[in-house]
């Protein structure tokens, strides 16, 4: 594929895939060399979604690949075939409404046909080759997966009876920078200001930060994101897109974070400053 001429997916432009060891590159007739975004080329080959608005060679490039590359298929038995189910803010509804008799069904114990119960819907089945006539219960490869902000001051907390049912993994800001592929070269730039920013908050290797607050206030990559509704095509507006960033975004958040503390303004002022302090700044102990 190195070195192939494809079309834009925008205008059909002609552009050159060039491909090294540590990065794909596309290069237009003008001889510029962009960037193709991994993470968003991976997402357009597993999903097929793309953001027309920011990519124009990535989609390209991911058709390419699916059209000459076809993935190899294999048969796997229903029962070994993982089935996984996302619940997104799972703490923003009411946990017994949302599962009702699963709330059973779903513990480790009692899965599989050996945890079958008796729903108040049993009557509505009628085909005895169903699995679940004599029973509902929840097969060994179901997956739940719950995403949830416990700091959110608007939502329900989870019963240790719920907890007990789940395995619980913090997802911190560090772990998800690889959403900010998007952001291109510019990527590693906005990590170290989202890592300036949050060791202000809270830093954890010195226990040094904002009373009151800790880890779990630190501002994630989906924030960062949102850089790239302010940046032009050559992203040559940067410090603008910053301040909008801060303006329209951030500077809410933190204020809510820090409302009803003595310090409060100050605090805020001060995160202010860090984000906005150049390579050059040495980020204060």
């Amino acid at each position: 594929m190195n070195g192939k001429t494809i079309g834009s997916i925008r205008d059909n432009t002609p552009f050159t895939i060039i491909i090294s060891e540590k990065s794909i590159k596309a290069r237009p007739s003008s001889n510029n060399e962009f960037n193709i975004a991994s993470g968003v080329l991976k997402k357009y080959l597993q999903t097929g979604i793309y953001d027309s608005r920011h990519y124009t060679y990535e989609p390209s490039v991911g058709q390419y690949i699916l059209k000459n590359y076809p993935r190899p298929t294999k048969s796997t038995p229903a029962t070994d075939t993982p089935f996984v189910f996302i619940i997104d803010e799972i703490n923003r509804g009411e946990i017994s409404k949302i599962f009702g008799e699963l709330f059973f069904s779903i513990d480790p114990g009692y899965r599989g046909k050996k945890g079958k119960v008796k729903t108040q819907y049993q009557n509505l089945i009628t085909d005895k080759s169903d699995p679940f006539y004599d029973g509902f219960f929840v097969p060994d490869n179901v997956y739940l997966i719950g995403t949830m902000n416990d700091i959110d001051r608007s939502v329900e907390s989870i019963d240790f009876a719920m907890r007990r049912r789940f395995a619980w993994q913090e997802i911190i800001a560090a772990d998800n920078t690889e959403m900010l592929d998007v952001l291109g070269d510019l990527k590693e730039e906005v990590i170290t200001k989202m890592n300036n920013l949050n060791n202000a908050i809270w830093n954890s290797a010195t226990g040094n930060g904002i009373e009151g607050l800790n880890n779990a206030y630190h501002i994630g990559g989906a924030y960062f994101c949102k850089l790239t509704h302010y940046l032009d095509e050559n992203q040559s507006n940067v410090d603008e897109a910053y301040r909008l960033l801060w303006d329209n975004h951030l500077r809410g958040v933190l204020f809510e974070y820090l409302r009803g503390s003595v310090d409060a303004m100050e605090n805020l002022k001060m995160l202010e400053n860090i984000f906005f302090k150049t390579d050059s700044d040495v980020m204060p102990e």
